[in-house]
């Protein structure tokens, strides 16, 4: 059994289960690797079942080597039927579902037609800890971004749009290897920077504008998560370059008390301490950070409310930012790994503020 099998076997036994149906992409492509669209998953104390049709069958086959692949249909083999012949070979009357990634039909169907219990299970602590392989790809998906935001820095001039950024920086990284974006990228010039998703648009970026870049690379079904901001010229506003100098400080003093046991709320803390002293408190609304890997968006959180722990294992963000309305906005932002005894960035671009012309 592997060790990602193993811990969903005992987030399931945990909580009252005795096996796990799994039916989200995210926690399918986990355990068993597959990228399908179409899969069902079962995993008990002997085994790992994956479940598809026709169409996924031989692709299921390929990739998942830790796993009994099972060949259903809509009218003779199920897919409640072979989850019925496997409860009731390996005598399972309990199986836990995702209780955060389920749908009401989807647990109406399995409900009606599955011969145990369905109780309802937290997987979210299923992918905290990340494995050698796991760190990495994801050390691959930051290597992708750092060296796409260093390009984008030497091609990006005045006169182009925020959408022709956006277009540049995903043709780079497909050229370097990776498999998509992590999540819409995010091109923020001028008074746009004050918006902390402003999602790349046909704003025209001009030569006294602060452009914040947010954008991450999926690398083998991993996720990276980087943020630049920097000035197109000296033109820019002066209190900008302040804000950035703020912000950096923030983001450094909280990279540099990540280490494993301390409260993910300190580290917030940390941050948003050194903004609210500078004065900037009540532009710096969101989280200081999140857990990242297969999703963009992981375990644990980094916030005022948080209370999980630094652990050895775990990858997060680090990203405090400051939105002033109709002025601009900085974010600064890395992926860590939580060491043994302190933590690593695995995004390694330069911070310090780039004046582009």
């Amino acid at each position: 059994m592997s060790i990602k099998t193993k811990r969903c076997i005992d987030l399931s036994k945990n909580q009252g289960a005795q096996a796990a149906l799994i039916t989200s992409a995210h926690n399918k492509f986990y355990l068993t690797g597959f990228t399908g669209t179409t899969a069902t998953v079962l995993v008990t104390e002997s085994n790992q079942y994956v479940m598809v049709d026709f169409r996924y069958i031989d692709q299921a086959k390929s990739q998942c080597k830790n796993s009994v692949v099972l060949l259903t249909d809509d009218v003779n083999n199920t897919v409640a039927k072979c989850i019925n012949d496997i409860i009731s070979k390996e005598q399972i009357e309990t199986i836990g579902f995702e209780k955060d990634q389920m749908t009401f039909s989807e647990h109406e169907m399995f409900s009606s037609s599955i011969k145990a219990q369905l109780v309802g299970v937290d997987f979210n602590e299923l992918r905290l800890f990340k494995l050698e392989e796991e760190i990495e790809i994801m050390q691959k998906a930051a290597d992708i971004a750092d060296e796409a935001i260093g390009h984008i820095m030497e091609v990006i001039k005045p006169g182009m749009t925020e959408s022709e950024v956006d277009l540049i920086l995903y043709n780079k990284i497909r050229q370097l290897g990776a498999q998509s974006f992590s999540f819409n990228t995010i091109v923020a010039s001028g008074w746009r920077g004050a918006m902390p998703h402003g999602v790349a648009s046909s704003k025209v970026i001009e030569a006294s504008d602060f452009v914040t870049i947010d954008f991450g690379a999926v690398y083998e079904g991993y996720c990276s998560d980087l943020t630049r901001t920097f000035a197109m010229s000296r033109q820019a506003d002066k209190k900008l370059v302040e804000i950035y100098e703020i912000v950096l400080r923030a983001q450094v003093s909280a990279l540099e008390a990540c280490k494993p046991n301390v409260a993910t709320r300190d580290i917030d803390k940390i941050a948003r301490d050194i903004i609210t002293d500078a004065g900037y408190g009540s532009y710096f609304q969101h989280g200081t950070g999140h857990g990242l890997g297969v999703l963009i968006h992981e375990a644990p959180r980094l916030n005022k409310i948080s209370t999980e722990v630094l652990k050895e294992g775990m990858v997060v963000t680090i990203e405090p930012g400051i939105y002033i309305p109709g002025l601009g906005g900085v974010r600064i932002e890395d992926d860590v790994l939580i060491t043994k005894d302190g933590c690593i960035r695995l995004t390694k671009s330069d911070k310090q503020l780039k004046y582009i012309r």
